[in-house]
């Protein structure tokens, strides 16, 4: 019986150590991965937001950060400065803004299958980008996501930021942002886009401001229906100042992306283990097979060989 379990423990552990090491091997063939077929469905651009398909090159944090050092032209950032504060900020809005258009980025069974799976079978967000530099793969992004690419870049100029999240009744959920200088709050909306141009003839406010005069909130944005407008933004809540808005999904995902390539591994080593452990007991049942036959002990064996007895 024992015996039985090991061999159907070596068979399955050789079929996961077969998939996921193929898995582990298979992104390497980029867009052609057969696993790629499993993932969520890409996002497509509306037409209706701003999206600059050239600006796709930045595809890291590094170059993004480069990128909008450029357009501001200056070889020294200095907090505290608050001409630099405005102009660098609304610079990386604008970037950012260019950069994606709205859609959720996911892990895929072709990228992180481990994350994928864990996804399907427990909490379907699991899956969704949160590290920057992965957000930054893609030509979409969620609200979260745009607003976390744009925090991290604001962070490593010495920035305070803190997330602004919403959860309306009828519309559901919403994440955006506020940038800490010039001594007050200002709120950020990279995903949903906001009438710059409104926010600005009141100094960019805070979320707080805009709530308390809702003729402001609806103008600044006027593309949106006012019910969902006055459904979302009345319930804002703030998050932390300075701390990652996703700590335990950016825990998650850095886990399962390093199990993804090397889970194979372990289970190589597991199959070795009970393999070995397997071959150990057969050679031991054999060896006690032939104990039992040179050396018969009780019965008709012992009377062939002593007829007397």
């Amino acid at each position: 019986m024992k015996k039985r379990i090991l061999l159907s423990a070596q068979i399955t552990v050789l079929v996961l150590f077969i998939f996921s090491f193929l898995a582990a091997i298979l992104p390497l063939f980029g867009s052609s991965n057969p696993l790629s077929r499993f993932d969520h469905n890409k996002a497509v651009y509306n037409n209706i937001e701003a999206f600059d398909p050239a600006l796709v090159r930045l595809n890291s944090l590094k170059k993004l950060e480069k990128y909008c050092d450029s357009i501001y032209g200056a070889n020294v950032f200095a907090g505290g400065n608050v001409e630099f504060e405005k102009n660098y900020t609304d610079i990386v809005s604008s970037v950012i803004r260019n950069r994606f258009f709205h859609g959720y980025s996911y892990y895929g069974f072709g990228t992180n299958y481990v994350a994928a799976l864990t996804s399907k079978v427990t909490i379907p967000g699991l899956s969704a980008l949160v590290m920057p530099d992965e957000i930054l793969k893609y030509p979409y992004a969620a609200c979260s996501q745009q607003s976390i690419v744009m925090m991290e870049v604001l962070k490593a100029k010495g920035f305070s930021t803190r997330k602004v999240a919403f959860l309306g009744k009828t519309y559901g959920g919403h994440f955006a942002f506020e940038v800490l200088y010039d001594g007050g709050w200002h709120f950020y909306d990279p995903n949903m886009e906001p009438d710059k141009k409104v926010l600005d003839e009141f100094g960019r406010p805070g979320i707080a401001f805009l709530v308390h005069n809702p003729e402001v909130l609806l103008r600044a944005y006027s593309r949106n229906p006012k019910e969902e407008i006055l459904d979302i933004f009345p319930t804002y809540s703030y998050g932390p100042v300075n701390k990652f808005p996703a700590p335990k999904a950016i825990i998650f995902q850095r886990l399962t992306l390093f199990l993804s390539y090397s889970i194979w591994l372990l289970f190589l080593a597991m199959f070795i283990f009970i393999r070995r452990k397997y071959l150990r007991m057969g050679k031991r049942a054999y060896a006690q097979n032939q104990i039992i036959t040179m050396h018969p002990v009780q019965g008709g064996m012992a009377s062939a060989y002593y007829p007397g007895a």
